[in-house]
């Protein structure tokens, strides 16, 4: 029976690939004390079909190919967040996360020093320990490369370049594990309460009566220029008993009634600079102005900013809402349209027909992509890859073909367009691109390295899983005492920090529900591009220091 199934499977291979994922999804699901692997069930699940036999091993070339379109659908989301995380305390947070993962890369050397851990595994340990699969990609890469250039034959270097999954595989449930534990741990020995936060709300409109004798005589531009990022948007004004649009140039009398749009804390804000709340609802009177929801599919507005289209004076219109995945924002005149945006456009109804062919408003179009510029950022990102980057001591280290689409992608996901090019993916093409080559990454890494895997653990498992434990603990400790009692983060924004180093969804979902906030989440997304970046860089770095 057993013969069969090896036979089976080594014969179609893209048999035994869905077999894996299949079986896999079904693995990352089951509950274990009320945590899910999730897929990373599918690497699990290639590990076990490729013990069977090292035959299985699915073609390098599925890997390869999942490698590059997940780390690159996850620069080019990343993007904006990443260079716009060096703003004020994301430098700080992107040096702790940095600084971090630095002493857990010399953690993993003490380790292979003490041990001994060669240095293949070693750099798996550290991935796994730090659960971060294209550090892995890059590790794997770089033995590869080191082991050609050592004068191995291609079959002994593709045995070597397994080590590290095999590693990872083995360390990887700690890296999850480890990290609940020691927030669970840092809460009881600090006695750390948290409560719900005050959560800002819902984006409302609001009227002002304008009081301000500050503002009076002033145009609009001339009053929002004072205040950097006001966070709302002023959509109507009412002046001697007429509504209309408000553009830049629109002059603010004493008694004027203004409807702004934004968050509680900027409705505030509002307050604050106009004068008090009127009773007088002029969002309510929709006869001539109104507002209608498009999707941006059109490829003539994507990659623009909100200024650049000139609503108010090509249309007599404005953008009031913005609504990019999940989450709805008032948008300001840089903000850039992403395809699958959806915004609501304030103008005379005359203009709706004009209005949904400027932004397209095909609901097919957001989730369709050009995959002309996706190929040719493939292209630049596995250039970048591939150029040699000199280290001291006549060492040359790759950003490979984990680094080199992931930094390209970073890049080419802040500039979002590039002439007639526009290089973003709508949310929903690039969600289903990522998992698409996540899973076959973790099916070819998985069946690959099976056959070792089963011999490993019986050889060495418990030492390579109590190293893991180690960095895993090690880190995580460093980062919650360091950022709690140095630098004074708040513990719900510093489970946030944490699971961004760790880069694990599974523990920004615990110190979310832990925190009751969102600040959990504008923690992770401080640090997680920067910590993505570190690891591929330091697991190369651990495979070229170790012999």
């Amino acid at each position: 029976m057993k013969e069969a199934l090896v036979s089976v499977l080594t014969e179609y291979p893209i048999l035994t690939l869905f077999i894996v994922i299949g079986l896999g999804y079904l693995v990352g699901e089951l509950s274990l004390f009320g945590f899910r692997f999730g897929v990373a069930g599918v690497l699990f699940v290639g590990l076990a079909v490729g013990s069977l036999s090292p035959g299985i091993a699915l073609p390098e070339i599925v890997s390869t190919l999942g490698l590059i379109i997940f780390v690159y659908t996850i620069g080019i989301q990343s993007g904006p967040a990443f260079f716009d995380s060096f703003r004020k305390k994301g430098y700080r947070d992107s040096l702790l996360a940095v600084g971090v993962l630095s002493f857990g890369a010399a953690l993993t050397i003490a380790l292979a020093l003490l041990i001994p851990i060669a240095g293949p595994r070693a750099a798996g340990l550290y991935c796994g320990a730090l659960t971060n699969t294209p550090a892995l990609a890059a590790a794997r890469e770089s033995v590869l490369q080191k082991a050609k250039n050592g004068g191995a034959t291609e079959e002994q270097a593709r045995r070597m370049a397994d080590e590290p999954t095999v590693a990872y595989s083995i360390a990887y449930p700690f890296g999850v594990i480890g990290v609940l534990l020691c927030f669970e741990l840092m809460r009881r020995v600090w006695r750390i309460r948290i409560e719900p936060a005050d959560e800002a709300g819902d984006i409302a409109v609001r009227d002002f009566v304008v009081k301000n004798p500050g503002v009076t005589g002033r145009t609009v531009g001339e009053v929002l220029r004072l205040h950097k990022e006001p966070g709302f948007v002023i959509s109507r004004i009412r002046q001697d008993g007429k509504t209309a649009l408000v553009g830049s140039g629109t002059r603010l009398n004493l008694g004027d009634v203004v409807a702004v749009v934004g968050d509680e804390e900027a409705l505030e804000r509002a307050r604050q600079i106009f004068g008090e709340p009127s009773a007088t609802q002029i969002e309510l009177d929709r006869t001539e102005l109104d507002y209608r929801r498009v999707f941006v599919s059109s490829k003539e507005v994507v990659g623009k900013q909100i200024r650049e289209l000139d609503l108010q004076n090509r249309f007599q219109a404005t953008i009031t809402r913005l609504r990019r995945g999940d989450v709805d924002v008032v948008p300001n005149p840089e903000t850039r349209l992403e395809l699958g945006d959806r915004v609501r456009v304030l103008t005379h109804r005359s203009n709706f027909h004009i209005i949904t062919r400027l932004f397209g408003d095909s609901i097919r179009g957001t989730a369709e992509t050009d995959f002309g510029s996706v190929s040719l950022g493939l292209v630049l990102g596995v250039m970048v890859g591939m150029f040699p980057i000199p280290l001291p001591g006549g060492a040359i280290i790759r950003l490979g073909l984990a680094g080199g689409p992931l930094l390209t992608a970073l890049v080419l996901g802040k500039l979002e367009r590039t002439g007639r090019v526009t290089w973003a993916i709508p949310i929903s093409a690039n969600l289903t691109l990522r998992q698409i080559g996540l899973l076959l990454f973790l099916g070819g890494v998985g069946t690959k390295a099976g056959y070792s895997f089963a011999s490993t653990i019986q050889d060495r498992g418990l030492i390579l899983a109590g190293g893991g434990a180690a960095i895993t603990f090690g880190v995580t400790l460093a980062t919650m005492i360091f950022g709690y009692k140095v630098l004074r983060i708040p513990f719900g924004t510093l489970m946030g920090i944490m699971s961004g180093v760790q880069t694990q969804p599974a523990a920004l979902a615990y110190a979310v529900n832990s925190a009751r906030s969102d600040a959990p989440n504008i923690g992770y997304a401080s640090v997680y591009p920067a910590a993505m970046i570190a690891k591929i860089m330091l697991a190369q770095f651990l495979v070229s220091m170790l012999a």
